[in-house]
């Protein structure tokens, strides 16, 4: 067609996938500069006259007076904000900046907010939660997979201080405190796992795992009875067909209630008396659950990220009410009447504002002038596109789904990678592999343009076949996701001799022929000793990038720690190891 510009066709994809593009100033507000500030987390004043918003991108605090529903104020306070919390009845905010691996003291007088103090915590923390008595907050780290525990100013100190580190084995993100403070539950940031803690002792409690992942989501019943997840569920008996994809066989979006009582004892049976809410249906799905509110009279308000609504329900209801707020839902903040709730859409560069009782949105307030998505950077358009349930067919996953945040679920997913089915195979993570190809188990996809489509296509069945822009726009923004960091650097552990040790070892155990340095993998694929359910037995390599991040192991799982790789499978090794050697293997492989 005559005038028809690749600049036009990519406005075209954008509104095919629900995306606008919106120039809009705000009171308060510089415009001549739009930046992304990619919105995360919200938190009501005292009087809840006042709604505060950590910026990701920007790391900045936007500032909104609820009355006129304008942003006052935007004030930089860090370099990569998470999260956000205020002490009740204290002038203080607390903010997690991710990549400074800070708590940030803020000091709220009136609407003017200052950074009072920066605290160094275990690196990058996620997510916070403070104590009902006010005294303390716990803050979670996701890759050093610790809990910081903060001592909070009272009225004779205005400095906060690290009092504890609690060394976890999930990688955290949400958390919940439980029986007036006393249980610290804690949700895995990839896995269907639930870490319970006793913050007198500061000790971990229990590991309770249920069938789910991308756990984005926890609270607590009015009564104080159930405890509610927001997860997905992947079904590795399920295959990537249309079929299977249609009835929400594969992907699974869902509202779980548990007992709290059989969350906290070990051994009670975890599913006595618990029930779920499937959020979705077949032809009308909702991709990526997030943030969980729960209202005093029992209302549950969740975001569904990868589709841009919230459900909005009670326990009892046979189902729960979506409303269309904005681009990628991520955190809800609730008033305590229960009548209005506040959700971030991170993608959106917005707050939209519901009506809970007529489960109704009454408004939507920008955060600043904003960036026409045609202009954006192809990295920026990619990370959209890797968190776009409408990608899938009737929008049951994205990207994210598998790849929580590009990482992995750590998962079985039975997707036809390698040309069968019946023999399900993990989710591989995302991290690091710039310069990693071939792809997928069996490398059959020679580039990440190669496994971009057939994923698309194969495991999300999507309704659009993939434009060379997405695939394109999707495989810059990989391009840009670096490896996970070594958990013993990250806890201060390291052993640089044991390390120098472990690399000798794995050069001369030949370690080096399927796992060649710097990419620690080869193109080729190799018959290791293994077999799926089908009888294949040549596997690619996956990079050892972060491998100390990662697990079970191998294709099918079967090695439930780095441990057992050598120690149970005696992996490649021609002869035993001894304690020392498996010891400095080990360290050598976490540093990676």
């Amino acid at each position: 067609m005559l005038g028809y510009t690749p600049s036009m066709q990519l406005a075209g994809w954008l509104r095919a996938v629900g995306l606008c593009a919106v120039l809009l100033p705000v009171a308060g507000v510089a415009t001549e500069r739009p930046v992304l500030r990619r919105p995360i987390a919200l938190e009501l004043s005292e009087d809840e006259e006042t709604l505060y918003v950590a910026n990701r991108r920007s790391g900045s605090l936007s500032i909104i007076d609820l009355a006129t529903s304008s942003v006052v104020d935007e004030i930089k306070v860090g370099r990569k904000l998470s999260d956000l919390a205020r002490v009740a009845k204290q002038p203080w905010l607390l903010a997690t900046d991710e990549t400074a691996g800070e708590l940030l003291l803020l000091e709220t007088t009136g609407r003017q907010v200052a950074v009072r103090q920066r605290l160094a915590v275990s690196p990058y923390p996620v997510s916070i939660v403070i104590s009902p008595d006010q005294r303390r907050c716990y803050v979670a780290s996701i890759w050093s997979r610790r809990l910081s525990v903060i001592g909070l100013p009272d009225g004779g100190s205005h400095e906060a201080s690290v009092i504890g580190v609690i060394d976890l084995p999930v990688a955290p993100r949400c958390l919940l405190l439980v029986r007036e403070g006393t249980r610290l539950i804690v949700g895995d940031a990839f896995g269907g796992r639930l870490a319970v803690i006793d913050t007198d002792r500061m000790e971990l409690l229990a590991i309770r795992e249920f069938p789910g992942h991308n756990v984005r989501g926890l609270g607590v019943s009015s009564d104080g009875r159930m405890l509610l997840i927001a997860h997905q569920m992947l079904n590795e008996l399920a295959h990537t067909v249309r079929n299977d994809v249609h009835w929400g066989l594969l992907m699974s979006n869902d509202l779980r209630w548990l007992r709290l009582d059989a969350v906290l004892d070990p051994e009670a049976d975890l599913y006595a008396g618990a029930h779920m809410h499937p959020l979705g249906e077949a032809g009308s799905a909702t991709g990526d659950p997030a943030g969980l509110m729960v209202a005093g009279d029992g209302t549950a308000v969740v975001t569904l990220g990868g589709v841009g609504e919230v459900a909005v329900g009670r326990e009892k209801d046979f189902s729960l009410y979506r409303i269309r707020v904005g681009r990628r839902p991520t955190d809800v903040v609730i008033s305590r009447d229960g009548t209005r709730a506040y959700v971030a859409n991170t993608f959106g560069e917005s707050v939209s504002i519901l009506d809970i009782g007529e489960r109704e949105p009454k408004g939507k307030i920008r955060l600043g002038t904003q960036i026409e998505l045609a202009e954006l950077s192809k990295v920026d358009r990619g990370e959209l596109l890797f968190y776009d349930a409408g990608l899938s067919h009737d929008g049951w996953m994205s990207c994210h789904s598998c790849h929580t945040d590009g990482h992995t679920n750590g998962l079985l997913n039975d997707n036809f990678s390698d040309a069968s089915f019946g023999a399900p195979k993990r989710v591989l993570s995302l991290l690091g592999r710039r310069d990693t190809q071939p792809f997928a188990w069996n490398a059959e996809a020679k580039d990440l343009a190669t496994q971009i489509r057939k994923s698309i296509t194969n495991t999300l069945q999507t309704d659009r076949e993939p434009t060379e822009e997405q695939i394109s726009a999707l495989a810059a923004y990989l391009e840009t996701l670096d490896g996970p960091p070594s958990i013993d650097r990250l806890r201060g552990t390291e052993d640089p001799p044991a390390i120098d040790r472990g690399g000798k070892l794995f050069r001369s155990l030949a370690c080096v022929r399927c796992h060649r340095p710097p990419t620690y993998t080869t193109p080729k694929t190799y018959a290791v000793g293994l077999a799926d359910k089908l009888g294949n037995d040549r596997f690619n390599p996956p990079t050892l990038r972060g491998v100390g991040q990662r697990g079970p192991y191998f294709h099918d799982n079967r090695a439930t720690a780095l441990e057992d790789v050598f120690r149970t499978h005696r992996h490649q090794l021609k002869r035993s190891l001894t304690d020392q050697e498996l010891s400095d293997l080990l360290a050598f492989l976490r540093s990676l």
